[in-house]
């Protein structure tokens, strides 16, 4: 929705979503079925054959393990786009990982995170992404891990008001809870095929 949006309102006409493998088609299928917005993707054979001319194109659904080798790296990484989408973004926890470091490298002007992987380590993961977002937010690593991490638990804030404050300005949080999806009870059941032996 929000692809789509951005591009009604002549914000986004260069599209890039970065996916794990397995999800690039059904990114691109429902972005076309759903919003009539037709995303080339990395299973195109153009994508091996001529990466220069598959990377000039404007809407593309690729996959993130593609991305960040070469020669798609030098693809990706030097141009400019206008809004980019992670899915699975959690992926990006790690600062020294290569899907980071593609992150980090693309030329945007807008970047949406998606994730249902809440941090589960610790804090310094929450500051790898928000660097993503908004850069020098936590100042540098050093400087948030003074201000945030509790030294005898890094997965609990130190400062938990003040980092939720920050973390507005970047993030928003939908839990069921929130979203009020009121799904139908389930009921399982057992059945027995055959005879037992």
């Amino acid at each position: 929705m929000i692809l789509k949006e951005y591009a009604l309102r002549g914000l986004a006409k260069s599209m890039l979503v970065l996916a794990p493998a397995p999800l690039v088609g059904q990114w691109a299928e429902e972005l076309s079925s759903k919003f009539g917005l037709e995303f080339d993707t990395t299973d195109n054979p153009e994508c091996r054959k001529d990466p220069a001319s598959f990377w000039s194109r404007n809407q593309i659904a690729a996959s993130i393990q593609t991305a960040r080798r070469q020669p798609h790296f030098s693809g990706v990484t030097e141009r400019d786009w206008d809004i980019v989408i992670v899915d699975e973004a959690h992926a990006l926890r790690n600062r020294s990982s290569a899907n980071w470091r593609l992150a980090d490298a693309i030329r945007k002007r807008f970047l949406l995170l998606l994730t249902a992987t809440p941090v589960q380590n610790d804090l310094d993961e929450l500051y790898n992404l928000v660097t993503l977002l908004k850069p020098g937010a936590f100042s540098t690593p050093a400087d948030f891990k003074h201000e945030f991490v509790n030294p005898k638990d890094p997965r609990k804030p130190a400062n938990p008001e003040k980092l939720r404050e920050v973390l507005r300005s970047v993030m928003i949080r939908n839990t069921r809870a929130a979203a009020d999806v009121s799904l139908p009870p389930r009921f399982a059941s057992t059945h027995v095929v055959g005879e037992p032996s």
